[in-house]
Parts: structure tokens; C-alpha cells; sequence
């Protein structure tokens, strides 16, 4: 049984990843993939919008992480992901964020409720390091909702359900503890107490220094109750976009940021009301555009992709939503079986797929495959997380070729 598409739930945490190897595949990149969707790219030699521009200046090979382009740096990635360092940042820099505090879950915990009585329920509650915009739980109106969203965080992050994390995350290197038999989080585990905003929830993408998207969010993507929202970049108040670009550039380096603000009337003054921001993710989040409109997502995926390849000194251009390439699949199991179940998974998707070569002593398997870029995308994600019959493959590379017809 093949398998190519998710559901659109499971697929949050790596859509980033699958419409950049869209994009970089419509525009003629040779890519290579590996799992947890790390990819370096090159212009194609027969592609017909990426050609270099400035020939000797920056580098001719492009890399993502999760769509997270190389021009990111990991320092900066990792003062992202720690809220209490972000929430002092933005302080510093001017910007307001709810009132807040870090407590350890070890002797922390009782203060926390203090804590939460003294600013007032509604409260949230998150982790205080790691993956942003996710594991957020909003709408504690009392002491036992604090402690239910407790008692879920002191299950180690590994064993919560449906819990993921960035390839490039922070690693925990503590040793877990143990409560009544049960595996916990270390007591010096630290979490975030945050005063809840009320007010519209506005999903903001900055690409360099420029506000790309708003999105005025129906519910909130961090703690589930997302739905729906609308594009309101060309709406809302100049005094907002301004906000999100500053915001962006309190941690130097990162070449794309999401920046979550909480306003009450995003179409006013900014100072005229009281508003905050939220969240900050060095992260596209593009799942979030794709709710409201999948052509905004992919469009905006192409932009992070220009933008960078830019930085790089390589034009990009054009672009085809049809392609063919060339696919060599490494290390599968079993050559017979995976170039079997890569072809019956490319009809399934409405590729077109010749396989040309099977390396059973090399475990590698050539094929020539042709169709839309987004299945195809789709079907390399697949192949690489083990999807496809259980034919998990090591790497994936794709090379442009001309259209089959």
C-alpha cells in the first residue's frame, strides 16, 4: 500500500519543508534530500529561470532545513527558540509582550499559580524552550486548567502526542526524573506563565526586511483552535506592519520570521489600544497561509526561495508547474520492492515514472519522472519519512531534465 499525501494535520509541522522542494523543483534546482527534510539545491543546468548573475560573488548552493533557508543562522535560531531570551529582546527593543514569567517545574510550580492570580486569569502557558507556536495552551481561567496544562508538560517532550520537533531543535540533555512511577520532565524544566490578550490574532510573515503576509487568524495556530483567517496585509494599519518588521529584527540573522501580534482593532493605530506580541518563530509556519488560501502558501514559499537565492547572486525566474527529472533513491531496502512501490506511488499521484536502473548492490533505484511539482514534492517527502511501503530511502536526489512527453 503507497502513500504519499497527509492529512493536512500531520503536515503542519513539515508543509514549510515540502513547498520549498516545490519551489526549488519548479524552477529548474537540482535537489538532493535527506530525511527531516534537509535539502541542498543547484541551478539546473537546463533550468530556465535560475542562472547565475554574478558569477564568483556568494555560493552556487542553496540549503533549507524545513524550508528554513541557510541564510539563517543557527545561533540566532536557537535565541528564537528561547521565549524568555525573545520576551527580553523585544522588551529591550521597545515592543510589548504580555507580562509573563519562567518557572521550573521542580519548585516553580506553586509560584506559577501565584503568579497567575496576581496578572489575572485568563492565562497561557507554554514551554519556555523550544519549537515556537506550538504545545501553547491558551484560555486557563483558573487553578485547575493551570495544573491540567502542567500535568501535560511534565510528560518528557518525546512522549507527548503528537509532539514534533525541528530537525535543527534544541537537544535536552538532562536526565528525566521519575513521580510515582511515572517518567517526568527534570525538575529544573522551565515553562512560561503569560497574561492572555484579547483581541484579533495576527499572523505576520517578514521575508528579509518586508511584511509579506497578515493573517487575521480565526482561533489561534499554537494551541489548536485554528480554522480559518484572511489576508489582510493590504488592510490592516501601517503602524502593525511596522511593529512586525521591528519585532523581526531583534534576533539578527534570520532571514524569515513569523511574528504573532494580539490587537484589538488591527486597522487603527497601534497606539491607540493596547496590544502585545505573542509569538515569534524563526520558522515560515506557512501552514497557516495554506489554510486560507494553499496558492498564497506556495506563492510565498517562491518568495523565501528568491529572496535568499538572491542573497546568493543566483536569478530566479519562470518557473514550470509541470517538470521532469531525473530521481536516484539511495540506501532503499529492497531495490526490487522500492522501485515497485515508486512507480505504483507516482501513478497514484499522476507522475509519470520510467524506472531505468536498479542497483541492488548499491540499493539505489533511477528513474525518470515527470508531472505537476507538487505531487512530486509530495512524493519525495514520502519517500524520505518511509511512507511508501515502508521503503524509507537515505536520500533523494532530482535532477532537471527536459519535459517527457
Amino acid at each position: 500500500m503507497s502513500e504519499v499525501a497527509t492529512p493536512f494535520h500531520a503536515r503542519q509541522a513539515t508543509l514549510d519543508g515540502t513547498l520549498t522542494l516545490r519551489a526549488l523543483l519548479r524552477h529548474g534546482f537540482a535537489v538532493s534530500v535527506y530525511p527531516r527534510q534537509v535539502v541542498t539545491a543547484t541551478p539546473g543546468a537546463s533550468a530556465p529561470g535560475a542562472e547565475r548573475i554574478e558569477p564568483g560573488h556568494g555560493a552556487t548552493e542553496l540549503s533549507f532545513v524545513h524550508g528554513l533557508p541557510g541564510t539563517s543562522g543557527l545561533a540566532p535560531v536557537t535565541f528564537s527558540q528561547d521565549k524568555r531570551m525573545r520576551r527580553a529582546l523585544l522588551e529591550r527593543a521597545g515592543i510589548a509582550v504580555p507580562k509573563g514569567a519562567t518557572f521550573t517545574m521542580g519548585r516553580g510550580v506553586r509560584g506559577s499559580h501565584r503568579f497567575a492570580h496576581r496578572i489575572g486569569f485568563p492565562v497561557v502557558v507554554k514551554p519556555a524552550v523550544g519549537d515556537n507556536a506550538i504545545e501553547t495552551f491558551a484560555g486557563i481561567g483558573d487553578d485547575a486548567a493551570l495544573e491540567a496544562a502542567l500535568d501535560h508538560l511534565r510528560t518528557p517532550p518525546t512522549e507527548r502526542p503528537g509532539f514534533s520537533r525541528a530537525a535543527y531543535g534544541l537537544t535536552e540533555l538532562r536526565e528525566p526524573g521519575e513521580e510515582n512511577g511515572r517518567i517526568v520532565v527534570p525538575s529544573s524544566y522551565t515553562f512560561l506563565v503569560e497574561k492572555q490578550l484579547s483581541g484579533a490574532y495576527l499572523r505576520c510573515l517578514v521575508i528579509g526586511d518586508e511584511v509579506h503576509s497578515v493573517i487575521s487568524c480565526v482561533g489561534a495556530p499554537g494551541d489548536g483552535s485554528l480554522t480559518g483567517g484572511i489576508e489582510i496585509l493590504h488592510q490592516i494599519h501601517p503602524g502593525f506592519t511596522d511593529l512586525a518588521r521591528r519585532a523581526a529584527a531583534v534576533i539578527d540573522g534570520l532571514a524569515v520570521v513569523t511574528v504573532d501580534i494580539v490587537a484589538p482593532n488591527p486597522y487603527d493605530h497601534p497606539s491607540t489600544q493596547t496590544f502585545g506580541v505573542v509569538e515569534l518563530s524563526e520558522r515560515p509556519g506557512l501552514w497557516v497561509q495554506a489554510m486560507v488560501d494553499p496558492q498564497l502558501a506556495e506563492g510565498l514559499a517562491e518568495e523565501i526561495l528568491i529572496s535568499y537565492a538572491r542573497s546568493c547572486g543566483v536569478a530566479v525566474a519562470g518557473g514550470r508547474d509541470e517538470v521532469t527529472v531525473e530521481l536516484e533513491a539511495h540506501a532503499l531496502p529492497d531495490v526490487v520492492e522500492g522501485a515497485a512501490a515508486i512507480e505504483s506511488a507516482a501513478s497514484e499521484a499522476g507522475l509519470r515514472c520510467r524506472i531505468t536502473d536498479s542497483d541492488r548492490v548499491a540499493g539505489v533505484v533511477r528513474a525518470d519522472l515527470s508531472g505537476g511539482v507538487g505531487p512530486m514534492a509530495e512524493l519525495t517527502d514520502a519517500l524520505l519519512d518511509g511512507r511508501i511501503d515502508r521503503q524509507q530511502v537515505m536520500l533523494a536526489v532530482l535532477s532537471p531534465r527536459p519535459v517527457m512527453r
